[in-house]
């Protein structure tokens, strides 16, 4: 269906000039018509000015099949949410209380919580139950402007339950209106079976996990946990090699709790991003700078555990290139809100709207090798957008704590 969207107030491109991802001050780009109009199929066809719109339709001989009027509207590109784990089992909302009243997230993990609580609950359910889950959370994430998301495993530990998980996102990717890309996690904690060998964990992952996600075609991505009491900056090598030699790209969980130089190890194996990144050292932020590792910074994390927020202006200033994501999980962040993610980014990381825009959208793209398809409002990409209840961009954080997604379109189809 041919769509013509005009009288738009605030037209937010994100627009890259070819470009795969912005870093540095180039993240204060937004490419912004005013009182804008754009023309979409499946894909989009063209922006400018709603003056312009009629002569360009006639002159391409277009007959728009609808046209509407955005006037007092902001469209933006589709968020990309580069970082959740929506595809689990039970819950840990008593968890997040004792958090409230002083406990450590370490101490409840040490206890046998966090991870390894949703570990058992994932173990026990069926494929279905765990369906459910990610259904419920993917929709609603849908109804607050994303429109690819990408899906980790990492509560399962075991290959059975890893691969029950990753098809259960599989399943989602079939059916869901949106863009869905999947990473395998089995290196997100330790199991409790293996807890006095770790290295026998490690072969599991190597010799088993990894060659049965790919010889499935179940995964996109790998990650690992690198961090204190996770796995090691040589035990982390060892999977992302194995991962990268499967044909898999690679990510990382990195120097969310302390720095272990985790970042330093992603930008040189070759990660597309590295994520949290709380604890991230200067040379670390030059690393990824230099090797264009994306930084994926989850401030909703943060937030939930009440621990410093990843030095987002620092990384900017240095070269680096942020996205931002909502880390949707049930122990640390449990929102799969990306309007939220942008307050807190501004709020907490500094961050300007402007570059939390583009961390949200073309970044995001980028960090999950997308952005050739997605990300902005450039001719050719994909018609994912969203069309916002407000007249000026600056108010999808500046009024914070509602949806301003009034409709949310992916591949030219309102969903």
């Amino acid at each position: 269906m041919l769509t013509l969207l005009t009288n738009i107030s605030s037209l937010v491109t994100s627009a890259a000039n070819g470009a795969l991802k912005k870093s540095g001050s180039d993240m204060q780009s937004i490419g912004e018509i005013r009182n804008a109009a754009m023309l979409v199929d499946d894909k989009i066809l063209w922006t400018g000015t709603s003056r312009d719109a009629q002569a360009f339709c006639l002159v391409h001989n277009y007959q728009p099949t609808q046209v509407i009027d955005c006037t007092g509207k902001t469209v933006l590109p589709g968020f990309v949410d580069s970082h959740t784990h929506i595809v689990f089992a039970g819950s840990r909302s008593d968890e997040f209380a004792r958090r409230l009243r002083g406990e450590s997230y370490q101490q409840i993990a040490a206890e046998g919580g966090g991870i390894l609580r949703t570990m058992n609950a994932v173990r026990a359910a069926s494929q279905e139950e765990i369906e459910a889950v990610g259904r419920r959370l993917a929709h609603s994430a849908m109804r607050h402007g994303t429109t690819t998301i990408e899906i980790k495993s990492g509560y399962g530990l075991t290959l059975e339950s890893e691969l029950k998980l990753l098809r259960a996102a599989r399943t989602l990717k079939a059916e869901l209106p949106i863009r869905v890309i999947t990473t395998f996690l089995g290196a997100h904690d330790f199991p409790p079976e293996y807890s006095n060998n770790n290295e026998g964990y490690i072969d599991l992952i190597c010799n088993e996990m990894i060659p049965a996600v790919a010889s499935e075609g179940l995964a996109d991505f790998c990650d690992v946990f690198t961090d204190t009491g996770y796995y090691t900056v040589a035990q982390s090598e060892r999977i992302l090699h194995t991962a990268l030699d499967a044909g898999m790209r690679v990510k990382v969980h990195a120097d969310e709790l302390s720095d272990v130089s985790a970042a330093s190890m992603a930008a040189i194996i070759g990660a597309v991003s590295a994520d949290h990144l709380l604890f991230i050292s200067d040379d670390g932020i030059d690393d990824m700078a230099k090797h264009g590792t994306i930084a994926t910074l989850l401030p909703g994390t943060a937030y939930t555990l009440r621990l410093p927020y990843a030095p987002a202006r620092k990384m900017i200033e240095r070269g680096a290139a942020i996205a931002l994501a909502t880390d949707c999980n049930p122990g640390s962040c449990f929102t799969e809100n990306m309007q939220t993610i942008l307050s807190l980014a501004c709020s907490g990381m500094k961050m300007t709207v402007e570059e939390a825009l583009t961390a949200a959208t073309l970044n995001g793209a980028a960090a999950l090798e997308f952005s050739h398809l997605v990300g902005s409002l450039e001719v050719g990409k994909y018609a994912d957008f969203i069309i916002a209840d407000c007249a000026e961009y600056p108010e999808l954080v500046y009024h914070f704590g509602i949806n301003h997604a009034a409709e949310v379109w992916a591949g030219g189809v309102r969903i």
